[in-house]
């Protein structure tokens, strides 16, 4: 959860910061986009949520996502997020088997 909310606030926040002219904040707003109207607000909240969600887990777990970087700031985020993942899976694993 924590994975999926700070990958909201980057997104959010960063999104007209771009050095590519493309972001993930663009490629969701296309992808919820129905006929030139968004959907309702509380579906649009929920599929980012999961949308960070599953990203979280996956960067985190397995350094792989669907959801490539588009720009230099993105890349930075996903290899410091990868980095700790990492980090957190090894301490994790460490501390069980000292048990």
């Amino acid at each position: 959860h924590l994975g999926a909310c700070l990958w909201w606030t980057f997104v959010t926040g960063t999104f007209d910061q771009t050095t590519t002219g493309k972001s993930w904040h663009d490629d969701l707003m296309a992808a919820v986009d129905l006929n030139g109207e968004l959907a309702m607000e509380t579906t649009l909240l929920l599929y980012w949520y999961l949308q960070g969600l599953y990203w979280s887990v996956t960067a985190m777990f397995s350094g792989a996502s669907f959801m490539v970087p588009t720009n230099s700031l993105e890349c930075l985020f996903a290899i410091c997020y990868v980095i700790f993942g990492m980090l957190f899976g090894s301490t994790l694993i460490s501390s069980v088997a000292a048990m």
